[in-house]
This record gives C-alpha cells, structure tokens and sequence, in this order.
C-alpha cells in the first residue's frame, strides 16, 4: 500500500461538488494538494474547509479547457510544491438534452472539458513522473461512460472516451511505476448536477451515492494501484459487469425499469427551464 504523505497532488475541478470531498479525503492522507477550478472563490471555500486535515493546499484558478492554463496550472505547482504525484482529472460539466437540440459550442464545452482537459493535463504531468518513476493519475468517469445513457449522450460519450483512455494509457505505461485508475460513480447525492433534477420520482433502478463513497474510491485506486472502481448500489455494479458482456440485455433492462424514461424527462425539464430564463 502506497504512502502518500508529502505528495503533491493536483484536484481539477476542486471548487464544489464531489471535487472538494475528494480533495478532503487525499488531504486527510497527508497529500500536499494543489486546488484546481474556475472560481477562485469557490477554491479558496474548499482549501479553509480542508486546511484543518492537512497541509494547507495551494490554489490555483485556471480552465483545464484552455491550453495556455494547463501548461499554467503545471509551472504553478512544479514550482510551488514540487512536481505533481498524483493528478486526479475530475473537473467536468454535463448537458442534459435531447441530442437533436444540442448546441455545436455545449458539445464543444463538454467534451473539451471532460475529455480533452483530462487528457492534456495527464500529458503534461506524465514526464516528471516517468522521471520519478512512480505517480498516478486518477480519471473520474461515470456509469454513464460504461453504458448506454440517452439524454446524457454528449457527456456518455466524453466518458466513454475516458474508459478507452484510461485502460489504453494504463497498459502503456506498466512497468513505469506510473498507475492510472478510473472511478465510474453512478448519481451522486447532495453535490452535482443530478442533485437538482426535477423529473418526478427517480426509478428504483437508477441509484445514487454519497460523495465520500467517490472521494474514498479514488484513494484506494491510488494506494492499491487499482484499474477501475465503480461506486454504485449493488444492482448498478451487477448491470455494469452485465453491460460489458450484453449492452442490448442492459438497455433492455434499462428501458423497461423506466431510467431511460426518467432521463428524458429530466432533459425536457431542463429545456423547459432554460426556455424560460432566455429573454424573450
């Protein structure tokens, strides 16, 4: 089992939501974090919360979308903490909609963040830790990347790309002492997008999980060196092993146990919303 106390860490997407428990679960293990997010307010809200558990966390606001912060994003910490042993790629937005009524730039946004971020950050921090010969880079994927979800399909998509990056990547680098994982949460309760869904009663089958559940995955992937962790009820883990083996049996399932009915109505719902705030 691997000691991180002292490493420096980088947590993209740090300033809210299951971002900021996973920053407090690696501070509690001593990890020397740098805070990554858009709003500078918000990091700095998670770096007083966590700065009681650990060493106090640098903050660094930046786009992981934007080239030029990226690069910024890796400087900052090399040269403020030392160069970066783990790196937990978990900024992400979502956009729930019926495909058809997608904008061409919330295609753009999502897969820019959720896949490109995540994939150039990991380039960047990769050569100190080839260097160093031990480092891991964590992936915050989705159920939603493993199989089909209508209505999330921008956002399925960019973390099924993560799923192929991750055990592409992973193979590449065995033997380097550099590890990457993946944690594929289903919906997440109390933070995130979801937490807000107004779509009447949520199907049985479709469950949620608290945030420290992801926030204590993504720990173990980095001290046991594991490839994946799915953070779900016990149905959802047994319909992601059978999706791997049937992805029609598990739409199929899904279709009749009324998720994908739900998902719908969560996209009109949104719509329906955003309709209303745009000025007439």
């Amino acid at each position: 089992m691997r000691e991180l106390n002292n490493v420096v860490g980088i947590v993209t997407g740090a300033s809210r939501g299951v971002g900021a428990h996973i920053a407090a679960e690696l501070a509690g293990a001593g990890v020397q974090l740098a805070l990554v997010a858009r709003s500078e307010e918000g990091l700095r809200a998670t770096a007083e919360k966590i700065g009681r558990l650990g060493p106090e966390p640098l903050v660094v606001p930046a786009d992981v979308s934007d080239e030029g912060a990226q690069r910024r994003i890796v400087e900052t910490v090399r040269r403020e903490l030392g160069p970066a042993g783990i790196l937990v790629n978990n900024a992400g937005i979502e956009h729930i909609t019926r495909f058809q009524d997608a904008s061409v730039e919330s295609i753009r946004q999502v897969l820019l963040v959720n896949l490109f971020g995540a994939e150039a950050m990991t380039r960047l921090v990769l050569p100190d830790m080839l260097e160093a010969g031990r480092g891991h880079v964590v992936n915050i994927g989705s159920v939603g990347g493993r199989t089909a979800y209508p209505y999330a399909t921008i956002n399925s998509s960019a973390k099924h790309g993560l799923v192929g990056f991750t055990w592409s990547l992973r193979e590449e680098l065995r033997g380097t002492g550099v590890g990457v994982s993946a944690v594929y949460p289903t919906l997440i309760s109390d933070v995130g997008i979801s937490a807000g869904w107004q779509a009447g009663r949520r199907p049985p089958l479709l469950g949620r999980v608290g945030p420290d559940e992801v926030a204590r995955a993504v720990l173990k992937c980095i001290r046991e060196d594991k490839v994946e962790i799915t953070v779900a009820p016990v149905m959802e883990k047994v319909a992601d092993v059978v999706s791997a083996l049937s992805p029609r049996l598990t739409a199929w399932i899904a279709r009749n146990g009324g998720i994908y009915k739900y998902l719908r109505g969560v996209a009109d719902a949104q719509t329906r919303s955003q309709q209303h705030s745009e000025p007439a």
